[in-house]
């Protein structure tokens, strides 16, 4: 009886000295795998970025000169103006793209949140980029700018979606950046090119329009 119990008692020591033995190579190789950088990862969360879309800016310069420099700015940059309300002082544009491919996941977040699990295959993303010009008075007028932003992404079983993304300020400051400088340049041009009619009138001497000779003339 005592033998048989003292075998019993071998052989469960002899199983757990083997599983412990196969744990800690399981564990040397996991190791190995981390190091070698041949571990497949899973999908993580990408890193949230709080957004910080830029303030109104005020310009001080007349509402029409701001209208037509923010609209200009905005074909310039490739977008096609969809609507253009200059009464209500709205400028909208169609979606356009802002890449497409296979750096389209990294692209987009650099210039948007990302706040879900890429589960699919991003295949393009695009922007809609509104502006709002308000005038604050006859020389002074305030622009805003914000985008609307969204990816096509592709899943697994071949369907594909829209996903709204929230916006960085990315895009939106390159936008008034570019209305700053445009403004700044279109004032410096304007100065430089003062011809005979932006000059202050000056006096005409009658007596030389007349023929007078002035004193000390002959």
């Amino acid at each position: 009886m005592t033998w048989g119990i003292r075998r019993c008692y071998d052989l469960f020591m002899r199983e757990k000295l083997h599983q412990n033995r196969c744990f800690r190579m399981l564990c040397k190789y996991l190791i190995a795998l981390m190091l070698s950088g041949s571990l497949p990862t899973l999908p993580a969360r990408a890193q949230t970025t709080k957004p910080n879309l830029p303030n109104p800016v005020k310009f001080v310069t007349k509402y029409d000169v701001v209208w037509n420099v923010a609209r200009s700015v905005l074909i310039d940059m490739g977008y096609i103006l969809q609507l253009e309300d200059r009464k209500g002082g709205k400028i909208t544009t169609k979606p356009t793209e802002i890449i497409t491919g296979s750096l389209t996941f990294s692209e987009t977040s650099k210039v948007a949140v990302i706040h879900e699990i890429q589960t699919g295959n991003w295949q393009r993303s695009q922007a809609t980029a509104e502006a709002l010009v308000e005038l604050v008075s006859p020389t002074e007028t305030l622009v805003t700018i914000r985008t609307q932003i969204e990816a096509l992404d592709r899943e697994m079983d071949g369907t594909e979606k829209w996903v709204q993304l929230e916006s960085l300020g990315t895009i939106e400051r390159k936008i008034l950046g570019k209305i700053s400088m445009k403004l700044m340049g279109t004032d410096l041009e304007q100065n430089q090119k003062k011809g005979f009619w932006d000059k202050s009138p000056e006096p005409v001497d009658s007596r030389r329009q007349r023929g007078v000779n002035q004193p000390g003339a002959f």
